[in-house]
Parts: structure tokens; sequence; C-alpha cells
């Protein structure tokens, strides 16, 4: 029965370890105080992103730190943790919804996490909930290295346009002078 134990606990430090090192971004979050239905409603949320939330034991943890690359978070793991994982790949939209979820739930407390190999701080999980998400950021890029296309273009327009309008000046000054010589001439 031990046996089982042991193989059962390695097995959950196994994918516990996976899914902290699949995971570009982990945020340690202490939860104590909610209720289950206020960590499923975080959950949900958190799917919603391709995020997970992830409530384990800290020994747990731990132990699947300890055989990880992610070993920098143990200073993070003291007593009940819950932990959100990015999948996607933009930082902000995680942040957000922790951010957003303290916000009505003022026990759940985020101590800290690793976003791309490094430590970072609440005050960093703080700011990165702050930023746009990284669609709206390459939206602003992509206007900023189209603002002078689209200059360029109005230009050519315009100038276009002006050649346009003295080349039908000229056909109509034409016009009338040539009716003024047939009035000459009848």
């Amino acid at each position: 029965m031990a046996k089982l134990a042991m193989t059962c606990k390695k097995m959950m430090v196994d994918e516990i370890s996976s899914r902290l090192n699949s995971a570009e971004l982990l945020i340690v979050t202490s939860y104590k105080g909610l209720s289950a239905q206020d960590l499923n409603a975080l959950r949900k949320e958190l799917r919603g992103i391709s995020g997970e939330y992830m409530v384990v034991k800290d020994a747990m943890v731990k132990r699947a730190l300890a055989e990880g690359q992610n070993n920098k978070l143990v200073d993070f793991i003291k007593e009940e943790v819950g932990i959100a994982l990015d999948k996607r790949g933009d930082p902000t939209y995680i942040s957000k919804i922790l951010m957003k979820f303290t916000k009505g739930h003022e026990v759940l407390k985020i101590r800290g996490g690793i976003m791309n190999g490094e430590i970072i701080s609440e005050q960093d999980i703080i700011s990165l909930a702050i930023l746009p998400s990284r669609e709206v950021l390459l939206g602003k890029l992509a206007n900023v290295l189209n603002a002078p296309i689209q200059g360029l273009a109005g230009a050519l327009n315009a100038i276009i346009c002006k050649f346009l309008y003295a080349l039908n000046a000229l056909k109509e000054q034409k016009e009338k002078t040539g009716e003024k010589k047939e009035e000459q001439n009848g």
C-alpha cells in the first residue's frame, strides 16, 4: 500500500512539474479563505483565456519545483498556494484577471511569479495588468508603421488630383475659346 501511495505521489509531482515547466508565466497566489465556488469561478475565467489555476499542496509543489527549472518559485510557496499558469504567451491576460479577481475577493493575495525564467514581484504583476494586451500593442505598432505609407499615398493622390483638375480646367478653357471663335466666324 505504501509503495502504491509513493508511486501515486511521484506521478502527481511529475504532472505538476510538467505543467509548471510548460508555462511561460507562473503567478503564485495565496487563496486561503476563498470558497470552492470562488475558486471555480476563477478557474473558469482563466480557462476562457487558455490559462489554468492549480491548487496543490505546498510539499508537492516544492518537490516538483526541485525537479524542474522553475525552482526560483520556492520562496513564494508557503502554506496554501494556488498557481496561475499562462499557456497563451501573453502575460497581460492572466495578470488582468487575477487583479480584477482580487478586487472582489481581498483574501486572494498575489505573492509573485516567474515570467520567461525571471522572478517577478507583485508590483510587476500589477504593472502587467495595466498594460494593454499584446494584440492591442501590435495594432498600435502597425498603425505607427502604416502612417508614413498612408501619408505618401495621400500626397501622391493629391498630386494626381491636382493634375487632373489642371487638365480639366485646360479642356474647359479650350472649349470656351473654341465657342468664341465660332461666334466670331458665324
